[in-house]
């Protein structure tokens, strides 16, 4: 085996995954909605992607009604309709 790749001891190893573990998760949204998008790949090609706006735990709130062709159109018509769902008001 080749030495110029560096050696990790288990200590290391414990570190760096401490470290991970620790630092708050990436938020898409601001802190003050209790809603996120989940970008979901489930479907057969060419368009594999859509998105789910869900609370931290339980069923989606709302889905994407169409598929898309990539991770980020999907993240980016989630986000738009987030922030639509957010702002429209409640109608009884």
């Amino acid at each position: 085996m080749s030495q110029t790749y560096p050696r990790y001891y288990a200590h290391d190893f414990e570190r760096r995954w401490q470290k991970r573990l620790s630092t708050p998760p990436r938020r898409t949204t601001d802190d003050s909605s209790p809603l996120h998008v989940e970008v979901t790949h489930r479907f057969p090609a060419p368009n594999r992607y859509s998105w789910e706006l869900r609370p931290e735990a339980g069923l989606p709130v709302e889905e994407a009604r169409v598929q898309f062709a990539s991770w980020e159109e999907a993240s980016k018509a989630g986000k738009l309709a987030l922030n639509q769902f957010l702002h429209t008001p409640l109608r009884l």
